[in-house]
């Protein structure tokens, strides 16, 4: 049966093979014995390797695997892109470095091990992408391959080889890597109770405090939120979300409306036109030191967890023109 009909069906049909790949890849991927568990990554890539023996009539158009190469490398540098080049601006120079003597390292040791064990041109870029992690290697080394002087039958073997090593070279390369890093190389720096205490001392070098351990969070909270019922005759018959933070600007404090309760109707992310009448409940936000005191002249404040409970997102901001560099927050707000 597997030979007559499951064999023939996914040749007939590659695509149903890819998808085959990735859905055993990732349910695999999910597996976990005790604290080791190999990532949907890896898995995908050995399921990969066991379905083509089990099928070796099994064949994949050239398009196809550089589309989903390109999307995989696409994916990789998307993520980590940015903190590279923003590492430069930091530690940019031992980085370039580190950097230069790693590929030099990795690429002879593979050179290396490639000689000692006799591989062919195919089986050494295999090795070299899949041990040294390093996916972009396939694509070059494939082109490589193709502009040597040899019979096609030939490249053809070798470019069909890169990435079944890749894949049983992956394993090693990150399960493998985690491994001597964890156990080998604390051992070859001092021993763990060295490299604890070295980790401790830089720790308090970089400022480090039991807030930033997991599990703690500081109790200061930079902008709070606070919710008070309006009673100042000041909003008459209202006053637009705009005119009161208006107001509060001119008085040499920033705050923001974030959410209105008007009739027993709570409002969300009010507009800059929505009007505040007295009576009302507002939750304010700010800095610290501009909403200490606002029962004073708003109203008092109160405790409406339904008003006040609601999601706030904290997202990071990149100054990504020249206009803003070099200028204080407070330059740029006005």
């Amino acid at each position: 049966m597997w030979h007559n009909h499951i064999v023939p069906f996914f040749v007939e049909n590659p695509s149903m093979a890819i998808f085959l790949t990735l859905c055993l890849g990732y349910l695999v991927g999910k597996l976990k014995y005790k604290m080791l568990t190999l990532g949907t990554v890896t898995s995908v890539l050995l399921v990969g390797v066991v379905i083509g023996i089990l099928m070796p009539d099994l064949k994949i158009l050239p398009p196809l695997k550089m589309v989903f190469f390109l999307l995989f490398l696409f994916a990789i540098g998307y993520s980590v892109g940015p903190q590279f080049f923003r590492s430069f601006k930091k530690t940019g120079l031992p980085q370039v470095g580190f950097a230069v003597a790693m590929c030099v390292v990795c690429l002879v040791c593979t050179w290396i091990c490639a000689k000692l064990a006799h591989y062919n041109a195919g089986e050494a870029v295999g090795l070299f992408s899949g041990a040294q992690t390093i996916s972009a290697v396939i694509g070059v080394g494939q082109e490589t391959i193709n502009g040597l002087h040899i019979s096609e039958a030939a490249k053809q073997s070798m470019n069909n080889v890169i990435p079944v090593m890749y894949a049983v070279t992956y394993v090693f390369g990150t399960a493998g890597s985690a491994w001597i890093i964890a156990f080998i190389g604390p051992r070859l720096m001092g021993g763990f109770a060295k490299c604890r205490q070295d980790c401790i001392d830089e720790e308090a070098q970089m400022g480090e405090t039991l807030v930033d351990q997991p599990g703690y969070a500081s109790s200061l909270r930079e902008v709070p939120f606070r919710c008070y019922q309006v009673g100042n005759d000041w909003f008459g018959r209202g006053k637009k979300v705009s005119e009161l933070e208006a107001y509060v600007l001119s008085q040499g404090r920033r705050l923001f409306v974030d959410r209105i309760r008007h009739n027993g109707q709570i409002i969300d992310t009010p507009a800059a036109g929505q009007v505040i009448y007295k009576g009302d409940e507002v939750v304010l936000s700010g800095r610290r030191e501009s909403i200490i005191g606002e029962e004073s002249w708003i109203g008092p404040e109160v405790q409406d967890p339904a008003l006040l409970n609601f999601a706030i997102r904290v997202a990071p901001v990149m100054a990504a023109t020249k206009a803003v560099d070099g200028k204080t927050v407070s330059e740029l707000l006005s």
